[in-house]
């Protein structure tokens, strides 16, 4: 299953299976510490706290948290430990097939590992207009259906690329952003922390 939310003028896109994942692995880690305390292992479950919460952290780091985030003025992709950020003007073409894959124009090709994949290799209109359309008239004649059209599956994240580079694409001669990609910074700090806070707490007791 995948999600879109919609706030203004800015999409984000993730799958939702990650979400179910989190929630049982959140329910078992609080099902493990009111059976320790509930043993009066309270030492045990006060150094068992910090693993804990480090293992439903990383369950979200690595299957909620990244995404892709469509705006006006770029295209966001949000991957564990790294943010890429890609200015309209800068991109060559989006492909789907089990991962989002955005080329840049430098030959760059950036992955999301949380964009909704449609399971299929076909790229977006950004890079060729002209082909693309040549290949959905010829699918149309054939009678093949693409996730995506109406009356199927809805829009992918392809196709909802496809519609805001459209919309936002075209390139603004003073618009000299290059791609850049960074380190998330808040990602890392609350990983590392939690794992100090369980090396101090193991020293500790």
């Amino acid at each position: 299953m995948n999600e879109a939310t919609n706030t203004g003028n800015r999409t984000t896109l993730r799958s939702t299976s990650g979400f179910w994942i989190l929630g049982v692995t959140a329910l078992l880690m609080v099902f493990f510490i009111i059976d320790a305390v509930g043993r009066g292992a309270w030492n045990f479950a006060v150094q068992a706290l910090p693993w804990e919460l480090l293992v439903v952290w990383l369950v979200y780091l690595v299957l909620v948290r990244p995404c892709i985030v469509i705006e006006p003025s770029q295209l966001t992709i949000v991957n564990v430990g790294r943010l890429h950020d890609i200015p309209w003007s800068r991109m060559e073409e989006a492909t789907s097939r089990y991962q989002l894959t955005v080329l840049l124009r430098d030959g760059r090709k950036i992955t999301s590992w949380g964009a909704p994949s449609a399971g299929l290799d076909r790229p977006s209109m950004i890079g060729g207009r002209a082909g693309r359309r040549g290949v959905d008239h010829q699918d149309r004649a054939a009678g093949v259906r693409r996730p995506g059209r109406a009356g199927n599956e809805g829009p992918t994240a392809v196709d909802l690329i496809d519609r805001a580079h459209e919309r936002w694409g075209r390139i603004d001669p003073k618009d000299d952003r290059l791609a850049t990609s960074r380190w998330d910074v808040v990602a890392l700090g609350v990983t590392a922390a939690l794992v100090l806070w369980g090396v101090a707490s193991a020293l500790l007791g």
